[in-house]
């Protein structure tokens, strides 16, 4: 439990972010729940069209403006993840980010892999491309054989 030096140290730190990024932690954090919500009691097919097209890349060339966006979507899904009452793993961090993406018109792809653990268990990992870079999931996404992947294509605006 976070003590309360501890929560008035976080609280000074977000009363000093711009206002863009306090929405975008505050609009992070309940996509998270309600996506949450969504695979526990959602059918997968229908939260699989929401993701975009089946077995279809994204464009793999953003502009930069988009690279540093789609960069700092992911770092706040990552921090918000952190501090939620309920369960964000990596799919939920995936759709998430992808929908914060997509509601800022920036294309990407939702990977979904399986590989067998030490164990010889199935277990599966999503994570999110924005361009050429892994914005969520990156680092655990080794080892996994992509089963899936769905891309939210956007239509081309003036940059």
């Amino acid at each position: 439990m976070m003590n309360l030096y501890a929560l008035v140290n976080k609280g000074r730190k977000f009363l000093k972010i711009s206002f863009t990024d306090k929405h975008m932690i505050i609009e992070a954090f309940f996509l998270t729940g309600i996506i949450r919500f969504c695979i526990l009691f959602v059918p997968f097919s229908k939260l699989a069209k929401l993701s975009g097209k089946y077995n279809e890349e994204s464009a793999h060339t953003l502009h930069n403006k988009k690279i540093f966006i789609g960069n700092k979507v992911g770092y706040i899904v990552y921090l918000v993840s952190k501090y939620t009452p309920w369960e964000s793993k990596c799919l939920v961090k995936a759709l998430a980010a992808q929908t914060l993406l997509r509601r800022r018109k920036i294309t990407s792809t939702v990977y979904l892999g399986v590989a067998k653990d030490e164990n010889k268990k199935l277990i599966a990992h999503a994570w999110l491309r924005c361009g050429e870079n892994i914005i969520t999931g990156d680092d655990e996404r080794y080892g996994f054989t992509i089963v899936a992947k769905f891309a939210n294509h956007i239509r081309k605006v003036k940059e």
